[in-house]
């Protein structure tokens, strides 16, 4: 299993506190994360607070790797 299928990793934040995937793995599945939201918003299958949260929340994990 790689760590990109890794079932452990469910939002932002465990992507952040992973320690074993590197900066550009954890920049790369947070990535995954954005694609993923914009996806399901293009859809109209997500309420749109929930989007922004869940942007919101993707921002400051990509923050907090790039500034790690």
């Amino acid at each position: 299993m790689t760590s990109q299928t890794d079932p452990t990793i469910k939002t932002p934040e465990d992507v952040c506190a992973h320690h074993t995937l590197t900066q550009k793995e954890k920049l790369s599945r947070l990535s995954d994360m954005k694609f993923e939201l914009e996806r399901q918003t293009g859809r109209g299958t997500a309420d749109l607070e929930q989007v922004e949260a869940r942007m919101a929340s993707i921002n400051l994990a990509v923050d907090r790797v790039k500034n790690k």
